[in-house]
């Protein structure tokens, strides 16, 4: 018999949870209270047999997985991977994730419905930003969502960020409408998510935003951009601050409040500067430049 410890029981459970790409509100639905879910997790108490069994349906892994100990190689192999991967997404290096998401899409660790869901998802935005076969990436991105979604729920946290890749490859594809339609829904199904991540919605957000300027909808683009720094500011993150800073003072520029403008783009090249990202800083003067240029 598996001795119980609620400790390793609430790791793994919060382990699974977070593999799924699950928020606790997500998880706790239809089955118990998100505070149950955060008490588990914290180890405070052993939920009935019931209560387990269902979450254990709903992360889709056997539910003596969550009485076994927490200190296991291939729990650790697996997160590593997932947190290296979104570590290079985040970074840009669509290369190494490309390499990451090919070398493992075969192995049996992976096999779960949401993992191959994160795979296929990482290797169409790959593939998109290094092959430029946006049909193909859109494709992928499809194929990922419809492994956990059945259209009749809202959208996960998870799901809601595949969303947010697909409406950023139409945007790559010049189908910018297209965009803002997916950018949207995406907005919409985060509201319903009591514990929605602030880093997604203010990525959602700035992308958003970008759609917006590239229709020339500057009014809109710069509400967007200015929900996505207040976002941060509320938060405390310095993600993606900078960017919705640029985004919201070079609407200024091209719908003509010039000084309005520049001033928030110097604020933040100033902010670029100080994380170290010096070719957005060098790219954001240079197209402040070709902007003003063609305004005079």
């Amino acid at each position: 018999m598996i001795p119980i410890n609620i400790d390793t029981i609430g790791k793994n459970i919060k382990f699974y949870r977070s593999l799924k790409g699950l928020t606790q509100c997500e998880l706790a639905e239809g089955i118990c209270t998100q505070a149950q879910i955060s008490n588990i997790e914290a180890g405070k108490f052993i939920p009935l047999s019931t209560t387990l069994f269902a979450i254990s349906k709903r992360l889709e892994v056997d539910m003596n997985q969550f009485f076994h100990a927490f200190e296991n190689p291939q729990y650790d192999y697996v997160q590593e991977f997932i947190q290296e991967v979104r570590r290079q997404t985040e970074n840009r290096n669509y290369k190494e994730v490309f390499q990451l998401v090919t070398a493992e899409e075969k192995n049996k660790l992976f096999k779960s419905s949401s993992l191959q869901q994160f795979i296929l998802w990482h290797k169409g935005v790959a593939i998109a930003y290094l092959y430029k076969d946006y049909t193909l990436a859109i494709k992928m991105l499809f194929k990922a969502i419809n492994l956990t979604y059945n259209g009749k729920r809202n959208y996960t946290q998870e799901e809601i960020q595949i969303l947010n890749s697909i409406a950023a490859i139409y945007d790559l594809k010049g189908h910018s409408t297209q965009a803002t339609e997916y950018y949207e829904r995406s907005l919409k199904h985060a509201n319903f998510i009591q514990d929605f991540n602030p880093k997604i919605k203010v990525r959602i957000l700035y992308n958003y935003a970008k759609a917006e300027t590239t229709l020339a909808n500057y009014s809109k683009a710069i509400n967007l951009a200015e929900q996505g720094r207040q976002i941060c500011i509320e938060n405390g993150l310095l993600y993606l601050f900078e960017e919705c800073t640029y985004q919201k003072g070079f609407c200024y520029l091209l719908q003509g409040e010039v000084e309005m403008g520049k001033r928030l783009i110097e604020q933040a090249v100033v902010l670029f500067r100080l994380e170290k990202k010096e070719e957005l800083a060098t790219f954001a003067i240079k197209e402040v430049e070709e902007a003003l240029t063609t305004i005079q």
